[in-house]
């Protein structure tokens, strides 16, 4: 499979100089700002952009209530563009705003669904402020239905952002236990792209360099977490996981992780790697090339890295099932909705109930 993603990545230390620079460059006249609360206080882009073109309510896992708010938000704005300053949240709903100026649908399930041309190209600049969404290199979006107790994906090639700008003066202000959570999805963006029945070389190669960033940071992000150019550094790896996964979709960890998210209230980064290392040594034997470069790259061995890998949220986070209430008896429904077409069927070995019912166990 062909390698694509026609997004452009840019590398700044000053991000608000950078976005005046391609909002000119994109003949960008009107655009909506979704954000955060956090952010549009931090960033102060009340004084950066009209106040009454920014969008920042927005809650964790953004829902059928948050789409149908910024689509009534956008309607007479005259909106020509979308530039989306935030996390993984922040470019879900970014992506539900682009499509809705895109196409005028104002039915959410039809919006989210909808795979026929768009009547209209959109511009769009997305600004990543953690490492680990990967949102600003791939054409889709994540958003919960929690009444139904179901995760839709909002996916079309004219979701891809135009621009993409990476400053890790973003991030600095990240908690250290938002900023392992969202390593650990950037990890699993990374390892899920690998063992991936999608896979291509260049895929494969944007994954192996963000695990080897990712590894190589984390104890100096632990240490020092204003430290800019470790920062950066995750940033970058961040987005290298985003553009591994942006061809391939994710797999496994992710279709386990879902359920967990939806029922449990489990952040998303946490649920989608809680069965990385169980799923590495079901998966490791088909994906040795990508491991020996990995742990050469490292100068250690596949015990160190399964090692590396668990130390990650070692007295930071909450890292088992058992710690997010989740109890024995609540496997039984987990097993069940574990499946994920599109995702489960990804994994570049067939996996059986009786293997993910052991993970669930394993991670228990």
């Amino acid at each position: 499979m062909e390698y694509n993603n026609p997004v452009e990545i840019q590398y700044t230390n000053n991000w608000s100089d950078s976005l005046k620079e391609n909002q000119l460059s994109l003949d960008i006249k009107n655009p909506i700002i979704i954000t955060s609360q956090g952010n549009k206080k931090r960033q102060n882009l009340n004084n950066k952009f009209n106040s009454n073109s920014i969008f920042s309510n927005i809650g964790e896992n953004p829902n059928f209530d948050d789409c149908a708010n910024v689509i009534e938000f956008c309607r007479g704005g005259n909106y020509d563009s979308v530039i989306a300053l935030g996390g993984g949240s922040v470019m879900d709903l970014a992506k539900v705003c682009l499509a809705y100026l895109s196409t005028d649908e104002t039915d959410i399930v039809t919006l989210l669904q909808n795979k026929r041309s768009y009547k209209r190209s959109v511009k769009s600049i997305f600004l990543p402020t953690t490492h680990g969404t990967g949102s600003e290199v791939t054409m889709w979006g994540t958003i919960w239905d929690m009444t139904e107790k179901k995760k839709y994906s909002i996916s079309h090639n004219e979701l891809y952002p135009n621009i993409a700008i990476l400053d890790g003066n973003l991030t600095v202000s990240l908690p250290i236990e938002t900023s392992i959570i969202t390593l650990l999805d950037a990890l699993s963006h990374s390892l899920e792209s690998i063992w991936n029945k999608n896979a291509n070389d260049k895929s494969t190669e944007y994954a192996i360099e963000a695990i080897t960033i990712i590894l190589s940071n984390i104890d100096l992000l632990k240490q020092n977490p204003v430290n800019l150019q470790v920062r950066n550094n995750l940033l970058k790896a961040s987005t290298l996981a985003g553009l591994a996964f942006s061809n391939t979709k994710t797999a496994a960890a992710h279709s386990i992780s879902y359920p967990l998210t939806i029922r449990f209230g489990i952040p998303h980064g946490i649920a989608s790697s809680l069965s990385l290392v169980p799923l590495l040594k079901l998966n490791g034997k088909h994906i040795k090339k990508a491991l020996d470069k990995i742990i050469q790259t490292l100068n250690i061995t596949y015990d160190e890295f399964i090692q590396k890998i668990q130390e990650i949220p070692e007295d930071k986070i909450p890292f088992s099932l058992s710690a997010w209430g989740i109890q024995e008896n609540d496997l039984p429904q987990l097993l069940k909705e574990s499946f994920t077409k599109g995702r489960m069927d990804n994994n570049i070995i067939d996996l059986n109930q009786l293997e993910i019912n052991k993970i669930l166990y394993d991670i228990l």
